[in-house]
């Protein structure tokens, strides 16, 4: 009795009659029914995204790991076939890594947590070529390129370098590699997987290019 009083009270005031306000509060009331299960869903589907987003981030997190992890044990097997050792330190959190290696020569005298900063030249280079075959492996880049890779090697370190890019190459499915040196190659054996382009020696003493 008391909410059809408060009704027709509602209808006088503005004008209407008791069955337009009855619709007009159906029609509301089936809005709020409406906007309340919508909230239900949205709230029930933020709850699965965000259960999704933890599994994830997980997955996530353990991916990186094996990236990581295989990139050690890759690194440390290309230093080997030089008789060096070293490891791979990735943070993370900071976002930073760093390269311990310890060459032949420093077995008996050094620790095994040398910087690599005071190796020789070629030493670093070496190490820099392993550090990137590892890296690669966790790359899907088709194409690598590498510039004047071998320019502080001695010639063991260069021939040993060759033939870990020729091997990883070789064995990389649906990749090509491209190295640019000015040393000479003849000592790279020519197969069905391995072009050596020579360009032609620059002219010395030339001051002015031959553009067309």
């Amino acid at each position: 009795m008391k909410q059809g009083f408060t009704l027709l009270t509602i209808c006088i005031r503005h004008g209407a009659s008791v069955e337009e306000m009855t619709i007009e509060v159906n029609k509301k009331r089936a809005e709020l029914n409406s906007a309340e299960k919508e909230i239900k869903q949205l709230t029930a589907l933020n709850k699965v995204l965000k259960a999704s987003l933890v599994i994830r981030l997980a997955k996530w997190h353990e991916f990186r790991r094996h990236i990581a992890l295989r990139c050690k044990v890759v690194f440390q097997y290309h230093l080997s076939n030089r008789g060096y050792y070293g490891k791979v330190l990735f943070d993370h959190q900071n976002g930073t890594l760093q390269l311990k290696v310890q060459t032949d020569d420093q077995a008996g005298t050094q620790t095994r947590d040398k910087d690599p900063r005071s190796l020789s030249g070629g030493e670093k280079s070496f190490s820099t070529i392993c550090l990137l075959l590892s890296l690669w492996e966790a790359i899907g880049c088709p194409i690598r390129c590498l510039d004047e890779f071998d320019v502080f090697m001695d010639a063991v370190n260069r021939r040993i370098s060759m033939k870990m890019m020729i091997d990883t190459a070789n064995s990389s499915d649906g990749k090509q590699y491209i190295l640019i040196t000015p040393q000479d190659m003849n000592n790279v054996a020519v197969t069905n997987t391995v072009r050596v382009h020579r360009m032609s020696d620059p002219e010395r003493g030339q001051g002015v290019l031959a553009f067309s």
